[in-house]
């Protein structure tokens, strides 16, 4: 009796002792088997794989990390390894590669070149329930979890959804911490080449308005009523105020992610991306080294 003649279950048991990466494509039969079973025996296949067969780098990434290599990890094999093995997923996540290698940018659908700031996710017809957003969500959001990192394998999630112009994806990697100046600014200089004003806006300024709401919360935790009283009638109002006695409304500038270069500048110019060539010139003060003023001149 060959293999494919032996129950499903003693199949599994075997798998699960044997541990081996070849088994599952010794024939269609079996590949079907594997590739159906529950994501608990996924679980207990990754997490038995993780703890007897793992180098010592992919020790240090932690269990999660690792398991998110398999194609056959999704979110529900996620759920059955942070059941079963919470106490080996304490580590920060790495993003694997495979969630993000196959964004490309939408068929027929062109980057925006306009100079509004702020780019919607209409634009380029990708929106925020397209993959792999919701498991990106899940795993930042997942009490158990350390969080992700986003700068995992030199930005490679950034610069492919940059690539993609896929604008929902960008604002949550730069939510998350994501750098744009990784690989000296691989992201920014995609986004140049994609003519894209506002995505380029989007990876270089912070949202100031939501990092100083997110910066009051924490400080004071009560809202408008409990810190300003009206004024009276002929009182003066007080320097660094707003109309009812709280903190001023004067949006800060925060630091920006990533400093503009002449080389980023050089890339506009040669891309003939004439309002970002403007934004970096006038508002960030970068200035173009004699070959750009040449390029710039003709």
């Amino acid at each position: 009796m060959g293999l494919e003649g032996i129950p499903v279950e003693l199949l599994y048991e075997i798998q699960i002792h044997a541990l081996s990466s070849s088994l599952p494509l010794t024939s269609r039969h079996l590949h079907a088997v594997f590739k159906s079973a529950s994501p608990s025996f996924h679980a207990q296949y990754i997490v038995r794989s993780y703890l007897n067969r793992s180098t010592t780098s992919d020790r240090a990434l932690g269990c999660v990390s690792v398991a998110l290599r398999y194609p056959i990890c999704d979110q529900a094999v996620v759920d059955a390894i942070l059941r079963g093995y919470s106490r080996i997923t304490s580590k920060p996540v790495q993003l694997p590669r495979r969630l993000f290698r196959s964004l490309a940018p939408r068929s027929g659908l062109q980057s925006s070149s306009s100079g509004n700031q702020g780019a919607s996710s209409g634009d380029s017809g990708w929106t925020a329930d397209d993959a792999p957003m919701s498991f990106l969500r899940y795993l930042c959001d997942h009490p158990l979890l350390s969080g992700v990192d986003p700068d995992s394998h030199d930005g490679y999630a950034l610069t492919k959804a940059v690539y993609a112009g896929f604008i929902p994806l960008v604002r949550l990697l730069l939510k998350e911490g994501a750098s744009p100046a990784l690989k000296q600014g691989m992201a920014l200089k995609v986004a140049i080449r994609r003519k894209d004003l506002a995505l380029v806006r989007m990876l270089i300024e912070p949202d100031a308005s939501v990092e100083i709401r997110r910066e009051e919360k924490g400080k004071t935790g009560v809202g408008r009523s409990v810190m300003e009283r009206p004024r009276r009638v002929g009182e003066k109002r007080k320097a660094g105020t707003d109309g009812g006695g709280g903190r001023s409304t004067k949006r800060r500038r925060l630091q920006d992610r990533v400093k503009v270069s002449q080389e980023m500048l050089k890339v506009a110019v040669q891309c003939d991306a004439r309002d970002i060539v403007e934004y970096f010139t006038k508002e960030k003060g970068c200035i173009p080294d004699i070959k750009t003023l040449i390029l710039m001149s003709r």
